[in-house]
């Protein structure tokens, strides 16, 4: 996370009516604003194992940070403006006793669709059930010890997450799970939706050639 100190209470607030036991590890990339200070303030009153770390800028430096002080056998990356349902952790825990499987995501929903959104998640959620590979606001996981097989996430500007489901899919199947995972659309509100979702299917096409033009980075992940 970075710079969420709007965002980050709800999310915790959500993350306590889950289903499950869990351990939650935050990384921070160096927020300017309070956002370390909310999260500190809620640690005493979470009920889960939870650990705040600051690590670089980056998101695939600051996800391969969490994931290496993890205790659990199944990794779930998830993004701080995003809700799960209430039983999605205790689905994929059932996955750590099935050697098959390797990891998934769910299925996405924005929050306070138009129709431009709901047709954008519709055609995305085909999409990741056909290739089974899952942007991060999918919720990816993955078993630990696939994670560490390959690696973890590349520290590259963009797209990691599709990276990571690519090399993953080599060690066992990986599930699109019928749950919903619901995503602010806040990015898209900023940067304009046709714009963006125009974005994101250039840097896919760009992706597959090995090009990752720094205006499209700049373009996509910056809020």
């Amino acid at each position: 996370m970075f710079n969420e100190e709007n965002n980050i209470k709800p999310f915790l607030s959500h993350l306590v009516s889950l289903e499950g036991d869990f351990e939650l590890i935050i990384v921070d990339g160096g927020s300017s604003d309070h956002t370390v200070e909310e999260v500190q303030k809620y640690i005493i009153s979470f009920n889960h194992k939870i650990l705040l770390l600051v690590s670089e800028r980056g998101r695939a430096i600051q996800m391969n940070t969490g994931a290496k002080m993890a205790e659990g056998d199944i990794l779930l990356f998830l993004h701080v403006d995003c809700a799960l349902w209430k039983d999605a952790l205790t689905i994929i825990e059932k996955f750590k006793y099935d050697n098959n499987i390797a990891g998934g995501g769910f299925k996405q929903a924005f929050s306070n669709p138009d129709l431009f959104l709901k047709f954008q998640s519709s055609i995305g959620n085909i999409r990741a059930g056909l290739t089974r590979v899952f942007f991060g606001d999918y919720g990816i996981f993955l078993k630990k010890k696939v994670f560490q097989k390959i690696g973890g996430y590349d520290d590259i500007p963009f797209l990691e997450d599709i990276e990571i489901c690519r090399k993953a899919k080599r060690y066992g199947r990986f599930l699109q799970v019928d749950r919903r995972i619901v995503t602010s659309p806040r990015r898209y509100l900023k940067k304009g939706k046709v714009r963006l979702a125009i974005a994101f299917i250039l840097a896919n096409l760009f992706n597959d050639i090995g090009w990752r033009p720094g205006f499209l980075w700049k373009y996509i992940v910056e809020m």
